[in-house]
């Protein structure tokens, strides 16, 4: 049977366009006749991970992604379809890591074995996970490197404020002045230091004779060391005496008689009793001191006129009347007038 030449250029074209078909896939990553599982992984963003990116188990590639669409729920989430050859066991708690393969930013997919007994079978969505890239995982390096040099920038804006302050022509004048006055306070020190060396070195003879007699003194304590035992010793006598005497008695005695004289003194500046009477009463006062007066007068009288009071006669006649002098009339009426003033 002869095979007519068109059939023979059509058997070509087919399988032409079947290699070409292979070989597209092929390139892309898609094997044709190679059986292969099917996992899902809902991510909210890709970092740039394309269609027939590698999937990877430890570094090993066992698979690609096989397409990315966006799930029409208005989260915004992505649904990524990660194919995966049929020979490798996957848990069904492993994770698919979305990760950067490369420094030039490609991004892959790596699965995370879980450690559940169950497999994962075709279909099932796997837990999806999403590692920083590295510009990001710079970032977080780079995080404290920052705060601290915005630190170091604060300080050195300070440590700048503080030089500005110094190179002030007031701060400049101040700091010599203080340099000045410690200049002159050292200077001081010296004189002070060399006047002392100047009188330790004429007062050394002196200074000798005084730890000499400090010397002296403790050699005198040291040989007498019993007696001043004794002393202490009497000392101690003394005082206990004094501890076991009615000192609180004696004590509460001088307080009953302080109380009591206290009383007394209450008693005579209330005008209670006579001498109270006598002290706080004027009128008394002015009437003990007229009687006292009036007895006065009449002393007076008796001594200078005994026959007024007093009538006897040797021969058996009466005496006649003394008459007062000039001088002894005006001293009565001087007493009379006293008398009168003091009422």
């Amino acid at each position: 049977m002869k095979v007519r030449k068109e059939t023979k250029i059509g058997i070509v074209v087919i399988v032409a366009i079947a290699l070409l078909f292979i070989g597209f896939n092929y390139l892309k990553g898609v094997y044709i006749f190679d059986k292969s599982r099917t996992f899902y992984g809902i991510y909210n963003k890709v970092n740039g991970l394309e269609k027939s990116n590698p999937v990877v188990l430890n570094g090993f590639k066992v698979g690609q992604i096989k397409n990315i669409e966006i799930i029409q729920d208005g989260s915004g989430n992505l649904l990524v379809t990660l194919s995966v050859n049929k020979e490798f066991d996957i848990p069904k708690d492993s994770k698919a890591l979305l990760r950067a393969a490369d420094l030039l930013g490609s991004m892959q997919v790596q699965l995370v074995m879980g450690n559940s007994s169950v497999l994962a079978q075709s279909g099932d969505t796997l837990t999806p996970d999403i590692e920083q890239d590295l510009v990001e995982g710079v970032n977080e390096q780079l995080k404290p490197i920052k705060r601290k040099a915005e630190g170091l920038i604060s300080s050195v804006d300070s440590v700048i404020r503080v030089i500005e302050v110094i190179l002030n022509p007031q701060s400049q004048n101040n700091l010599v002045q203080s340099f000045k006055g410690i200049n002159d306070a050292i200077a001081s020190l010296q004189r002070t230091s060399f006047r002392i060396d100047t009188l330790v070195q004429e007062e050394k003879i002196r200074i000798g004779e005084i730890l000499e007699n400090i010397n002296s003194l403790s050699v005198v304590l040291a040989e007498n060391g019993g007696e001043l035992n004794n002393i202490i010793k009497n000392f101690s006598q003394i005082s206990d005496t004094l501890a076991k005497a009615k000192i609180s008695e004696t004590l509460l005695n001088a307080n009953l008689a302080l109380t009591t004289v206290n009383d007394m003194v209450e008693k005579i500046n209330n005008g209670e009793g006579s001498l109270g009477m006598l002290i706080n009463n004027p009128e008394l006062y002015n009437k003990l001191e007229s009687a006292s007066a009036n007895l006065d007068l009449l002393m007076e009288d008796i001594r200078i006129n005994p026959s007024r009071y007093v009538q006897f006669s040797v021969f058996g006649r009466k005496n006649k009347s003394i008459e007062l002098t000039k001088s002894e009339l005006e001293q009565l009426k001087e007493y009379v007038k006293d008398s009168e003033n003091n009422k």
